[in-house]
């Protein structure tokens, strides 16, 4: 079986909780909020999230690799791989 995967560059957000959960998110067009989770494969999910919490600090885009669906708390993509966008200048 084979899986396609699609990519977007998104700007990613990050919330960490008193007890120590980071919750990953992107908001994308007008505006939609999708919660970002973390797939095994392309590479490895510490690195991803490691990406994923550096760019959200800087206010940097990310290219991602992902599948997209739909769960009882709101849209979803589930990432496999990240890549860091350059930096835009004004």
């Amino acid at each position: 079986m084979q899986i396609q995967f699609n990519k977007r560059s998104i700007l990613p957000t990050t919330f960490t909780n008193d007890k120590g959960t980071t919750y990953y998110n992107t908001t994308l067009f007008s505006p939609v909020r999708y919660s970002l989770s973390f797939g095994e494969g392309l590479m490895p999910v510490e690195q991803m999230k490691a990406v994923i919490e550096q760019c959200a600090e800087n206010s940097q885009e990310v290219e991602i690799e992902f599948t997209e669906s739909q769960t009882k708390y709101g849209p979803q993509m589930q990432i496999f791989s990240v890549k860091p966008m350059p930096k835009k200048n004004p």
